[in-house]
């Protein structure tokens, strides 16, 4: 592979100060380093023309204005500044199109009015709120900042990014999200996924998001959201994730969304099913797993006949009841390990597809596998008083329960504390 590396140092005229300038380009990329005034810039008339990313490393300066960047080659595609510890202000011009700034003291961004931005990325920054300046990036597609400071998030804010269809603000200190637009904004027909993970959010408003008419992801999980507020009425949302966050309680009875395939909510302190899930009828993939559920009923899931997955795993269950003629249809995979249950009926499970039932590392010393339904195609118990298992209809055959000896409680509890508190 072609490489050129040019190697430059620069003697400032200051008497005291010398600074050094590096250049090293490949086939596909340059790497800039130890930017540190206007003048090091003449280093861009020996960017190859083939090249498309160019990497400035360790910026010098705190502020990077238009005279640093306008002399940037028109055939790079991507720019990005990173481990720039000095910088606190940039300047964009007109001509970038995708910028990625990655481990600074980022304060402030300034964007050319009628900029070609379509992609911004900020991460590692000191930022604290979604810059002004975004109002003149018009043609923004992708706006990620990432593990900066940001403290709450206005939709208006981006009123006027008519072709955004990707925020990603997680890992900041986001504490609120609100929408003071008093007109109909662009963004609205644009905005599709939306990630606001690993922030301090402690309550959302779901109806915020109902002028959002293509979103289909909304990300919340792993903030501090003890209670939502609204209901979501939506008719593009395919994904919702709340996982890692301290709900007690849920209810979905307002809620319309019928595209909604996908729920998570691991990792809660939810002690019941959420109200009204049954509703949601094209969910297939519904996960609770990490909550304080004491026992469940299928009845809460019934009719959802495109439930495919269900995941209930480290809870707090003594009591599963499966019996009822409403059993979700397709429901291939039940997962109920790490939890209390004494006891397992398979009889009745009226599905319409294979069923795979996991059951390991409970306390299961009642269990009848003569009158388990052939619809349990797979079953998974180890670790419980009784073991029985199989994967295919001959190893069924063959298979003889075990009781197991040794203290399978204290082995049982070591598990939950192990695998469960995550």
């Amino acid at each position: 592979m072609r490489c050129w590396i040019l190697r430059l140092l620069v003697i400032l005229s200051t008497a005291n100060r010398m600074g050094t300038m590096r250049l090293q380009c490949s086939k596909e990329f340059c790497y800039l380093y130890d930017v540190s005034s206007q003048e090091d810039t003449f280093a861009y008339q020996y960017i190859p023309k083939d090249v498309d990313i160019l990497t400035v490393e360790n910026v010098m300066m705190e502020h990077v204005d238009h005279s640093i960047l306008d002399g940037v080659p028109s055939f790079i595609d991507n720019l990005i500044i990173q481990n720039s510890y000095t910088l606190r202000w940039i300047s964009v011009p007109q001509a970038v199109g995708n910028l990625l700034i990655v481990t600074s003291n980022l304060r402030r961004i300034d964007i050319e009015a009628n900029s070609s931005m379509t992609y911004l990325g900020v991460s590692l920054c000191d930022l604290v709120k979604v810059p002004d300046a975004l109002q003149n990036a018009r043609q923004l597609e992708w706006l990620h900042i990432t593990s900066c400071k940001l403290q709450g998030l206005n939709l208006a804010s981006l009123c006027d990014n008519a072709h955004l269809g990707t925020l990603n603000l997680m890992g900041n200190k986001i504490r609120y999200v609100v929408n003071t637009s008093t007109r109909y904004c662009g963004m609205y027909d644009t905005l599709a996924s939306i990630t606001l993970s690993e922030n301090l959010l402690t309550t959302v408003n779901m109806e915020l998001f109902g002028v959002l008419v293509k979103m289909d992801t909304l990300y919340l999980h792993n903030n501090r959201i003890r209670a939502l507020a609204g209901e979501l009425i939506h008719s593009t949302v395919i994904e919702l994730r709340m996982d890692g966050n301290k709900l007690m309680d849920l209810d979905l009875c307002g809620w319309c969304v019928p595209s909604l395939t996908r729920i998570l909510l691991d990792r809660n302190n939810l002690t019941f099913i959420p109200e009204c899930l049954n509703m949601l009828t094209n969910v297939s993939l519904f996960t609770m797993r990490s909550n304080q559920l004491s026992n469940f009923s299928i009845e809460s899931v019934a009719g959802m006949n495109n439930l495919r997955h269900l995941d209930l795993s480290c809870n707090k269950l003594t009591m599963v009841s499966l019996q009822t003629v409403n059993f979700p249809a397709n429901l291939e995979l039940l997962n109920v390990d790490y939890n209390n249950l004494t006891a397992l009926d398979l009889f009745f499970i009226p599905v319409k597809v294979a069923l795979q039932v996991r059951v390991s590392f409970n306390l299961i010393s009642n269990f009848d596998v003569s009158v388990a339904s052939r619809n349990v195609t797979q079953l998974t118990m180890y670790d419980n008083l009784i073991v029985c298992e199989w994967n295919t209809p001959l190893v069924r055959e063959r298979n003889r329960c075990n009781k197991t000896e040794g203290n399978v409680l204290l082995v049982h509890n070591a598990r939950l504390r192990s695998v469960c508190r995550n």
